[in-house]
């Protein structure tokens, strides 16, 4: 009776949580297109769950948990035929029961599932978060009920053993037909566990009692089972044993893929949002998510059946960087707001910010802090690269990805409350169609001086029917200098192989992935609608792409918007030219050299787009080369940190992730570190200079894409500026060697740039701090300047700006006062757009366009801080920043005499040294005297400028960063050795802490 009592409630409650766990997802938005190909949809369900295809992606665990995962559906038949034993110990289910398939699939399962859980039992407490902290994986996890469902599948799996020897000597205790069938076939494994129990004709009512009392025990382990679970809606641990078959039916991709690539489009009450449909946005309407019933019903399944196990935790670059962003952790939160608000709760703000550090707890104040009016902190929020890691990781086929983008689209589109950096990407996009600001009709510079003619849409050719593929150039193909000499190696490998390829130059712009990554959907939809049309009118059907940003958006999100196309990655086309022997690497000669490489993968080309194979097949076939993998590779592979808009953001918090992939590629101790992405190499050639300066790595490490690699092979060239081994420590580099083999160089296989290089022109970014969050896009105006609602009245748009013309004419100090600027709650004297005078100047007069250009290479956000691993400089100067910050003004009185000195001697002096976040500002600024004129104006400006009179003195040796033995950039106008901010410990061997303006 007690057992059938326990039975009864247990039921009943199970049955409420059920209700209202449906009640929760109903309370969700509608989430179109998830029920399409159901025949396929379940194939998927099935493959996932029994096969344990994701799971398996850690192959013992997986392993085990598939025992774990067996016994307890096969063994719930167990506990079911415990309610008859409960009144006829010899009961057995009808037919299946003496079945010798069943009776071994029962034993062995039983066996099997009590051996696998004791290892993840030890697993879990050996990697609890009370011993490991924020390295465990199950850091933030809820322990208890972690143990408590292992316990019971140990107590469910062993408990049918123990049932089944007791049954096998009850058999033999009858004697007759029944002993016959007790026989170590029928009982392979219990038979051991019999002899546990009594035997004989004289321990029969003995036994009836032991099969009783194991009866009772395994239905009131299974009551008492679902009752704590029903007490605990927000118990994924053992929840997800219910929710995640329906998870994973329903996941996005029909076709049984997972929710990579594309981003879900934006929708408001479950109906897709496009630029079209603003006008007839009522205003109730959300776009994002703001709120935890913003999220759609899916999204809502998706918070209910995480299984907290922390495999996306355990694979993030934020969290593995000391960053409070942990995938895991988010979707706990916002678990608990959607069932506390069901229960009642009053709802909250999504995203918030709070007032204390990680050192004060990530679990008690970035999500769901006590007593706080939001969910989750916007650093935790703002700090996902879209990596894709957790959605590859989770055995349950989280959406990760889709959500956070969600909540960024509803801070920038309603709140607009973002980082403030971000205002320079979406005014560089509105107003010139690239990230940089820079000349829409500078997208052809990078094919100057090339052997050949690039045919160019509209002027070479009409159309591309002509040609066999479209060349998409992509913005940082097109204007930063590294990725300017992979699309000219590129091209030049197309041509060698006889492949025809049109381009379409100024017609190209961005295709919006920044923008649609940060949560700025509108940018989006504008640049690809005005893309869709160039293209449809170009008739263009096959792509290829040097950059897996553009690729994925071109291939996968246009897709949603009225164009399929045929977009390859250019290693994937190249591979396919050398297996047909159109492209033949030379065996011998300078190109041959012995050297190792080691290859990075970029997410958006492998987690979002399962390219792995094609670089790798290059790698492995020039002569010469070993190929060294890297411990993080392919699926597990490390993020370099500039996905999801976050190159165009600082990072503040913790370990910079550039540097922490560095140190992993440097580790293999490759001489050549090759990339298939501009992103990816800007962020490890940072990482790399770096490295270089604190002389953790040798100076012959260079980091290259794989077409350049590949050129030189072709070519049969050397590809380094030095050979393995001909380096010297960074502290002790000569400029000398360097800049003479460098001089021999193709422009297209050279890692760095360089002066002289046809490549760097004035609307080129050449140092890698001016590829990110410091990159000049300040001119024009966005919808963004206003710091209220896209949505707000007329009224209270125009209010904003005007109120800002006073700070910005006022200096730094006083714009802190105005820290809407671009519209964020981020917004500080740091901001690129605080004096938006001079961005209208830049706008209106073209004819200051040579003055400023320079500026681009040149001024950053770092001026003001330096590295992240330097002192702050000091806050007195500041005020003089904005004038300081183009250059070009003094460099006609200070740069001839910096080209005269031994220590800056030529054109081809090594810039490569100083493009780097912590180091020199401005590579590429020598070439570029002739601004004088354009910058007359600017030199009205003596009382801001009052710090630099001094400088010129501390000049006069012209001595070059890192002294003049090291052959380096010139110091910038107004800098001089002992006048940094930091007066010791230079990584560059200088006497203050990196080649800095003085007022800075």
């Amino acid at each position: 009776m007690v057992s059938l009592t326990i039975s009864v409630i247990a039921i009943a409650l199970t049955a409420r949580a059920v209700v209202a766990m449906l009640g929760v997802f109903r309370k969700g938005q509608p989430a179109p297109g998830r029920t399409g190909n159901p025949v396929g949809r379940t194939v998927t369900m099935l493959k996932e769950t029994f096969l344990h295809t994701r799971m398996l992606q850690w192959t013992w665990v997986g392993i085990l948990h598939w025992f774990a995962f067996a016994a307890f559906i096969a063994l719930s038949t167990a506990v079911a035929a415990a309610f008859p034993q409960l009144f006829d110990p010899e009961w057995t289910i009808p037919v299946l029961g003496k079945w010798w398939i069943y009776e071994w699939v029962a034993e062995l399962l039983g066996l099997l599932g009590t051996i696998a859980i004791i290892p993840l039992i030890i697993y879990r407490v050996r990697n609890r978060p009370s011993a490991n902290g924020r390295q465990s994986r199950f850091f933030g996890s809820t322990m208890w009920q972690a143990y408590f469902v292992e316990g019971m599948v140990l107590l469910e799996s062993s408990a049918i053993l123990f049932i089944r020897g007791a049954e096998y000597n009850l058999a033999k205790a009858h004697g007759g037909e029944a002993a016959e069938h007790a026989d170590a076939f029928h009982f392979p494994v219990s038979q051991f566990f019999a002899r546990l129990f009594p035997t004989g004709e004289d321990s029969i009512g003995t036994l009836e009692n032991i099969i009783f009392f194991i009866a009772m025990i395994k239905i009131t382990s299974a009551m008492i089972w679902l009752m704590v679970i029903s007490s605990n809606l927000t118990m994924g641990v053992a929840w997800h044993r219910f929710t995640a078959w329906f998870n994973i039916w329903f996941k996005r991709e029909e076709d049984g893929g997972t929710a990579l690539g594309a981003v879900k489009p934006l929708t408001s009450g479950g109906k897709p949002i496009t630029l079209d449909d603003i006008d007839d946005l009522d205003e109730d309407a959300v776009l994002g998510a703001g709120s935890i019933w913003d999220f759609s019903w899916k999204d809502l399944l998706d918070f209910t059946t995480c299984t907290e196990c922390g495999r996306c935790q355990s694979q993030c670059p934020a969290w593995n960087t000391e960053k409070p962003l942990s995938p895991k952790l988010m979707m706990m939160a916002l678990r608990e707001e959607a069932f506390a608000v069901a229960g009642g709760a009053e709802p909250r703000a999504l995203v918030g910010k709070t007032e204390h550090d990680q050192s004060d707890g990530v679990l008690d104040y970035f999500y769901n802090p006590e007593g706080a009016d939001f969910v989750i902190d916007e650093d935790a929020l703002w700090g996902c690269t879209n990596c894709g890691a957790c959605v590859q990781q989770c055995p349950v086929d989280i959406e990760h990805v889709d959500h956070f983008v969600d909540m960024r689209r509803y801070q920038v589109l309603v709140e607009s409350n973002f980082p403030s950096e971000l205002n320079g990407l979406f005014k560089g996009l509105e107003n010139k169609g690239n990230p940089w600001n820079m000349s829409a009709t500078a997208r052809l510079d990078w094919a100057k001086d090339l052997p050949f003619e690039v045919k160019v849409v509209g002027d070479q050719i009409e159309d591309l029917e002509s040609v066999d593929w479209l060349f998409w150039v992509g913005c940082a193909g097109a204007y930063e200098d590294r990725a300017k000499k992979t699309t000219r190696a590129v091209a030049e490998l197309l041509d060698l192989a006889g492949v025809s390829f049109g381009v379409l130059g100024n017609g190209e712009t961005c295709t919006g992935d920044s923008a649609r990554r940060a949560g700025n959907e509108f940018v989006f939809q504008g640049l690809a609608q005005q893309n869709i049309e160039t293209l449809t009118e170009a008739k263009a059907k096959k792509v290829v792409s040097t950059c897996p940003h553009c690729m994925n958006t071109l291939r996968n999100e246009y897709r949603d918007l009225g164009i399929e196309l045929e977009v390859i990655h250019h290693t994937q086309l190249l591979n396919r030219l050398v297996r047909e022997g159109k492209l033949t690497p030379v065996d011998q000669g300078a190109g041959a050299h012995a050297r190792k490489v080691t290859y990075h993968d970029p997410c958006f080309l492998g987690r979002h787009n399962q390219v792995y194979t094609p670089p790798r097949d290059l790698l492995e076939i020039l002569p010469g080369a070993e190929f060294a993998e890297m411990e993080r590779n392919k699926e597990k592979s490390f993020c370099c940190g500039a996905g999801g808009a976050r190159m165009w953001m600082e990072e503040n918090i913790g370990e910079r992730i550039n540097l922490n992939r560095t140190a992993e590629a440097v580790g293999t101790e490759a001489d050549q570190i090759a990339v298939g992405c501009p992103f990816c190499r800007v962020m490890l050639s940072d990482g790399l200079t770096k490295m270089q300066a604190d002389g953790d790595a040798r100076e012959e490490v260079e980091v290259l894409d794989v077409a350049q690699m590949l050129l030189a092979s072709v070519k049969g060239v050397q590809a380094t500026k030095l050979a393995p081994g001909a380096g010297a420590p960074a502290q002790a580099k000569k400029a000398a060697p360097a800049a003479k083999d460098a001089a021999k160089q193709s422009v297209e296989t050279k890692a760095e740039p360089e002066q002289g290089d046809v490549t760097i022109t004035e609307d080129t970014v050449v140092a890698t701090e001016d590829a990110g969050p410091a990159a000049k896009a300040s001119g024009g105006s966005s919808m963004f300047d206003d710091p209220g609602s896209m949505f707000d009245s007329p009224t209270e748009a125009k209010a904003a700006p005007a109120e800002k013309a006073e700070p910005a004419e006022s200096g730094a100090a006083e714009s802190k006062a105005a820290p809407a600027e671009g519209g964020s709650l981020f917004d500080d004297s740091s901001s690129l757009f605080d004096s938006p005078a001079p961005a209208e100047k830049s706008a209106e007069k073209p004819a200051e366009k040579a003055a400023e250009k320079p500026d681009t290479s040149g001024g950053s956000l770092f001026d003001g801080g330096g590295s992240l691993f330097d002192t702050p400089a000091p806050e007195a100067p500041k005020p003089a920043a904005k004038a300081a910050e183009e250059p070009a003004a003094e460099k006609p009185a200070e740069e001839p005499a910096a080209k005269a000195e031994p220590a800056a001697p030529a054109p081809t002096a090594d810039l490569s040294g100083g493009g780097s976040l912590f180091d020199l500002e401005a590579p590429a600024e020598a070439p570029k005297a002739e601004a004088p004129k354009a910058e007359a104006p600017k030199a009205e400006a003596p009382k801001a400028e009052a710090p630099k009179a001094e400088a010129p003195k501390a000049e006069a040796p012209k001595a070059a960063c890192g002294g003049p033995e090291r052959g380096r950039i010139p110091l910038r106008p107004g800098c001089a050795r002992g006048t940094c901010p930091r007066s010791e410990g230079c990584p560059r061997g200088c006497t203050g802490a990196r080649a800095r303006r003085v007022e800075r």
